[in-house]
């Protein structure tokens, strides 16, 4: 006799199907085994999802950073000249009158040797102005030591602060910059060089640039290197980079006859592009783990299946609809799923924007560098966390999920009550 003709007056559907689903999730002694499976089936929805979120926030860091430093040693264009005009501060004043562009730096740009007498490291060499150099941001605002008010004159030098421990330089101290070309003397061919004092160094936060860069002025750069009314280049720093194609338009109707223009997604076009090849793959792979994890929530949710079929008969007979055993089902699998999710979504945010913290503190534990700047190039693992990633990565996870549970709870809706009490 069922539950209505008894008088007993069930809740509403929805209620009973949610109310038997947490009965199930509710572990007791004689499912442990299921439930320990549930709990390593939702912990691995957790750990892929959490790693989707770090691994994407870490490689969305690294193209920021990665843009910011390129963008803020050789600017957003660089205009090199095709030939000596001699007339470059012309060029400069009306690539600076055109509308967006907030800055434009005459470069002269050489590689050379630096020498304090006891070590020679390459480097490469900027000649720029001061009002220039102290206008670049990745540099005045990340002096480690001296300072630029002291870039005056002729014979001062910055460099980056990991060129300056390698060749143990302080401040004050005299450096000699030895061009590549040769004099030729009355002695042979000698060596065109000219001593420097140091007077800052910077920390740009980009291994590379701080362990090779060099800034000397820009009238000194170019009897060193015996350009004189010349320069290698033009940085230009637009306001809003959404407006780069037109400005370049722009210039290249001006100066398609004396300089060749390329802008920095071009000259960096390769790496870039494997970064975003590299995000992509990696996003593939990490979701294998949630997929993973989804097949163990099918595993456990077929072993629940199996252990509750006299319940499911049971409640059969009593009334309950085949979609509604579905519902149950679907609610438990999926409840695996959510909880998960959620779970592995806030452990992956928590670590993402902590991810610098909990780098000291490994690399204090360990005594160890586990993020060398000179591999990894930037001097500290970089997080950048955008609310798409992590929609689309709780939306995936969320989605495996409810496929993973949609056989287990069809299997237990097509279970046949009579054949089930018939043999229980």
């Amino acid at each position: 006799m069922t539950a209505a003709a008894k008088g007993i007056r069930l809740p509403s559907m929805m209620s009973t199907e949610l109310l038997i689903a947490w009965r199930y999730i509710k572990s007791k002694r004689r499912e442990k085994f299921i439930s320990a499976m549930a709990f390593f089936s939702l912990m691995g929805v957790a750990l892929g999802v959490a790693t989707l979120i770090i691994v994407t926030s870490v490689m969305n860091g690294f193209r920021l950073e990665f843009t910011e430093r390129v963008i803020g040693f050789n600017g957003h264009l660089a205009l090199h000249p095709v030939r000596n005009s001699g007339n470059y501060a012309s060029a400069v004043e009306e690539v600076l009158s055109i509308r967006g562009v907030r800055q434009a730096i005459p470069v002269v740009e050489r590689q050379a040797l630096i020498s304090n007498g006891r070590t020679v490291r390459g480097s490469m060499t900027y000649g720029l102005r001061p009002q220039d150099l102290v206008r670049k941001p990745l540099i005045a605002d990340n002096l480690t030591r001296g300072s630029l008010n002291d870039f005056i004159g002729d014979d001062v030098i910055v460099i980056g602060e990991a060129l300056a421990v390698r060749a143990r330089l302080s401040i004050g101290d005299r450096i000699t910059v030895m061009a590549p070309e040769m004099d030729e003397t009355g002695f042979g061919h000698m060596p065109r060089k000219k001593t420097f004092r140091l007077v800052a160094t910077f920390s740009s936060g980009m291994y590379e640039y701080d362990n090779s860069v060099s800034y000397i002025p820009l009238g000194m750069a170019q009897k060193l290197f015996k350009t004189p009314d010349f320069i290698t280049g033009i940085s230009v720093f637009v306001d809003n980079p959404m407006w780069l194609s037109a400005i370049r338009e722009e210039i290249l109707q001006k100066f398609s006859d004396n300089f060749q223009i390329t802008d920095w997604q071009t000259s960096n076009s390769s790496f870039m592009k494997a970064i975003e090849i590299e995000r992509n793959v990696m996003f593939l792979i990490l979701t294998l783990i949630t997929l993973v994890a989804s097949f163990n929530i099918i595993s456990c949710m077929i072993m629940l299946v199996r252990d509750k079929e006299q319940d499911v008969a049971i409640l059969r007979t009593m009334g309950l609809r085949r979609s509604s055993i579905q519902k149950v089902f679907f609610v438990v699998g999926a409840s695996i799923g959510v909880v998960g999710t959620l779970f592995g979504a806030i452990l992956g945010l928590l670590f993402s924007l902590n991810i610098q913290k909990i780098q000291m503190a490994l690399e204090t534990l360990l005594h160890t560098r586990i993020f060398s700047p000179e591999v990894y190039f930037l001097t500290q693992l970089p997080s950048v966390l955008r609310p798409l990633d992590v929609i689309v990565t709780v939306a995936v996870s969320l989605l495996l999920s409810c496929l993973a549970t949609m056989y287990p709870a069809r299997k237990a809706a097509g279970l046949n009550p009579t054949e089930i009490l018939r043999y229980a």
